[in-house]
């Protein structure tokens, strides 16, 4: 009997979901594909010059992408404005919240005496996915800014070069975690 209830316990007692791996499934999206764990869910989003879609990841977090010639380059938003020699910054970011377009700017120095680079949220990586240059772009403080990644050139030349991103703001750390690893899995085809 002790044997039986040991081996059901051995049987059942490992798989707590704490440490449940997360299954990744392959999403098409056409022009594009990542693995992206099954419970991220796709939502379809209308585009007026290019094609746009959404990853709902939970109740909360959600992912969106644009595959198109006016895409994003994820260029981190400025938080702070210089002006006649002195800087402004966003009263939220100094209170650690996401600023608004109603921000009221605060003074806090002249430019020579502070350093800007301190109110720019994420940091930059240059890596390549699918042979690609990509420009990968995460918070410096997790939960906190832009996780993506921007390709400047698909296909097409002249004026008609497509470009891709794929970002979501302020994710919980874990989807951070997760959209990260999925970023490495994207695989682009072009669609005529």
């Amino acid at each position: 009997m002790k044997n039986l209830l040991l081996c059901l316990f051995i049987a059942t007692g490992c798989t707590s979901p704490q440490h449940e791996t997360k299954k990744f499934v392959n999403q098409d999206f056409g022009a594009f594909s990542i693995n992206i764990p099954q419970t991220w869910k796709r939502l379809d989003a209308q585009g007026i010059d290019s094609y746009v879609g959404m990853i709902a990841i939970d109740g909360t977090d959600t992912l969106s992408f644009d595959l198109g010639q006016y895409s994003s380059n994820l260029e981190d938003e400025k938080v702070y404005m210089v002006r006649d020699g002195e800087i402004y910054v966003f009263e939220e970011v100094l209170e650690n919240k996401e600023p608004t377009v109603n921000s009221i700017y605060k003074y806090v120095g002249l430019v020579g005496e502070v350093d800007t680079l301190q109110y720019i949220k994420e940091q930059v990586e240059w890596v390549e996915i699918d042979k690609r240059k990509a420009k990968l772009v995460k918070p410096k403080k997790s939960g906190l800014g832009t996780t993506g990644v921007y390709i400047d050139s698909l296909w097409g030349k002249g004026y008609a070069i497509d470009k891709f991103q794929i970002n979501g703001r302020n994710l919980k750390p874990t989807n951070e975690k997760d959209f990260l690893e999925a970023l490495k899995t994207l695989r682009f085809k072009q669609i005529q």
